[in-house]
């Protein structure tokens, strides 16, 4: 399968919610590297040290919000497949995260922790929560 052995780094403010992540993703066999970060300053080290082949962003981190992060965040990390994570989908499209770099929006209410963790692990264009496609645009 072509998605084996990617790097994830998980981006939240909540250690409870990162170590859940975290955890989720140790124990999926397509994963071979883990990183945390709780807000865009450690986002942006770990994805220069780690190179991930995808992100798990929550919209709203404690010194920022994903919108403002995400064009330094797709900078360091180009190739990687982001997705912003939120419990207001619908505000996080109104920020444009899709044309600031973010490949997906999901939404934390109404799905469960393993469909994020489906939905990053997944290669390609995928349709944000909500109808609208994702990509990179």
């Amino acid at each position: 399968m072509g998605g084996m052995n990617q790097r994830v780094l998980v981006v939240d403010d909540e250690p409870d919610l990162r170590r859940l992540l975290r955890w989720l993703l140790e124990l999926d066999d397509r994963c071979s590297g883990i990183a945390e970060a709780e807000d865009s300053e450690s986002a942006l080290r770990e994805a220069a040290k780690l190179v991930p082949h995808a992100v798990i962003l929550d919209f709203m981190l404690g010194d920022t919000t994903a919108d403002e992060m995400l064009p330094a965040l797709r900078a360091a990390c180009p190739e990687a497949r982001i997705v912003v994570y939120t419990a207001a989908p619908e505000r996080a499209e109104a920020a444009d995260v899709i044309e600031r770099g973010a490949d997906a929006v999901a939404a934390k209410a109404g799905g469960s922790v393993d469909d994020i963790i489906e939905l990053v692990l997944r290669r390609g264009s995928v349709p944000v929560e909500g109808g609208e496609e994702g990509g990179p645009g």
